[in-house]
């Protein structure tokens, strides 16, 4: 896992108290424009107990928040699945 990619994890444990898998898939993009530019491709599956009650788009919303000025340059790409945890 590169260093990028284990921040995000570190900041969405923290942030949001979140279980985190994270696919790391820069190496599939490395010619794209954005992947030039140093910002990585990352797919995660986000669980957290923050979630509860909150649509797909504001838990999203959360998810974003959390990485902040991460989103302007290491990551490109971000797809994610948020997960209420039980």
């Amino acid at each position: 896992m590169t260093q990028t990619a284990r921040r995000i994890v570190e900041i969405l444990e923290r942030e949001l108290e979140a279980e985190v898998e994270m696919t790391d898939e820069s190496h599939k993009h490395a010619t794209h424009v954005g992947a030039k530019g140093g910002g990585g491709h990352y797919v995660v599956v986000v669980r957290s107990r923050k979630f509860a009650g909150l649509a797909p788009l504001a838990r999203q919303r959360l998810v974003y928040q959390a990485l902040g000025s991460m989103m302007d340059r290491e990551i490109h790409a971000l797809s994610m699945r948020c997960e209420v945890l039980p």
